[in-house]
């Protein structure tokens, strides 16, 4: 028990006598016949559990399993990051090059612009671009909703390939808007 403890208890005079323990100095401290030390030691041999002062006798409760929690929060761990990258993965391919230049093509395009209208743009703000753009290895697969000013929804089909190496041409295989009725007004240049 230390010095400042021995103040804080009001014991009065202290005196201080090292006394070896191990190969440590405790700093003895004697209050008249009672010393510090005995006075730590009642109060630990007090505070059994018997005594109300110091414990409240009841069962302790059963810890409450925490695996429904976990679940739920895995679930929703699982399914945010699956959306999210859902989300992020059609982002990318509705601001990649082909998309944009397809859709570019299309609204400068004579027939489609006689068809749907002159402000052909995406259906909604995040449109749903189907099919596969690979630039690596040199495919692109995009299917998408166009809707003019005429409020007609057309459906543009992109597919091109890229012959040769890294530095090869990309040839359009397919490139048409299709129309509710079934007519494909080619968009080839």
């Amino acid at each position: 028990m230390s010095l400042s403890l021995a103040r804080t208890l009001n014991l009065g005079r202290v005196a201080r006598t090292p006394a070896v323990w191990g190969k440590r100095y405790i700093a003895q401290e004697t209050v008249g016949k009672l010393s510090a030390q005995a006075v730590v030691e009642q109060t630990w041999a007090s505070a059994h559990a018997k005594n109300p002062a110091f414990a409240v006798e009841r069962e302790l409760p059963l810890p409450r399993s925490r695996k429904r929690e976990v679940g739920i929060f895995l679930a929703v761990a699982v399914v945010t990051w699956g959306f999210g990258s859902v989300i992020a993965f059609n982002y990318q391919r509705m601001t990649s090059t082909p998309v944009t230049a397809a859709l570019f093509t299309a609204r400068h395009n004579e027939d489609v612009c006689r068809e749907l209208g002159r402000q052909l743009n995406f259906t909604s703000a995040f449109p749903w671009i189907s099919g596969d753009i690979s630039h690596l290895k040199g495919f692109v697969d995009a299917e998408f909703d166009v809707v003019g000013d005429k409020g007609i929804v057309g459906h543009l089909v992109l597919k091109s390939r890229r012959t040769g190496k890294q530095n090869g041409e990309w040839h359009t295989i397919e490139f048409y808007v299709s129309m509710p009725d079934g007519r494909k007004l080619n968009c080839n240049v």
